[in-house]
């Protein structure tokens, strides 16, 4: 029996159209069925977030090779913000100049509405401001870590190269790696006198 497969967004723009009819038992079987038709979609799909509807209902990540019955599935790009932390605050401002703006709302059952916006507006800035102090760390670049193609902050890297945060490897039978340093320090003693 075929079944209906409805692509949105930058996916059917990709794809020339917007609806599919194909064969399928699920949503991981309509997921194949797009990329075997279409081999580039695989190189699109990689670096995208996409929600599988299938019906009415959002599926999580392990009900994807689940039989679907013979309800419509739709395959829906989820849109990242790119505003970054000032979007974030701009957003909790505008909540709570709209929690302060509406004074005649706050009687009664709509006052507890007011004030709830204005909290979750002040959540929002302190959040923003938080992600504007703390940014997202990234990995080292530099002279060292360019020249050297055996430079490595893996397990198998030859030379002693470690920074703080990596795990502990365990090795099982024969390896041939370089040393991983767990703890390292400096004593300091004077020997003057």
């Amino acid at each position: 029996m075929l079944r209906t497969i409805r692509v949105y967004g930058q996916l059917a723009k990709f794809l020339g159209r917007k609806t599919f009819e194909a064969s399928v038992r699920s949503a991981a079987e309509a997921v194949r069925f797009l990329l075997a038709n279409f081999p580039e979609l695989k190189a699109h799909m990689n670096d995208q977030y996409y929600k599988v509807i299938v019906g009415d209902y959002s599926l999580a990540i392990n009900e994807l090779h689940d039989p679907s019955g013979q309800q419509e599935i739709k395959i829906v790009p989820v849109i990242g913000g790119a505003g970054g932390e000032f979007g974030t605050i701009i957003a909790g401002l505008a909540l709570v100049i709209l929690s302060i703006a509406v004074p005649g709302l706050g009687l009664g059952l709509a006052g507890a509405t007011v004030t709830q916006v204005g909290v979750f507006g002040a959540g929002l800035i302190l959040t923003g401001i938080a992600g504007l102090l703390t940014p997202t760390p990234t990995l080292p670049t530099g002279i060292d870590t360019q020249g050297d193609p055996r430079k490595s902050y893996s397990f198998s890297g030859v030379q002693n190269t470690s920074r703080q945060g990596l795990p502990v490897p365990i090795c099982y039978g024969e390896v041939l790696v370089g040393s991983v340093v767990i703890s390292a320090g400096i004593d300091t003693v004077d020997i003057s006198g």
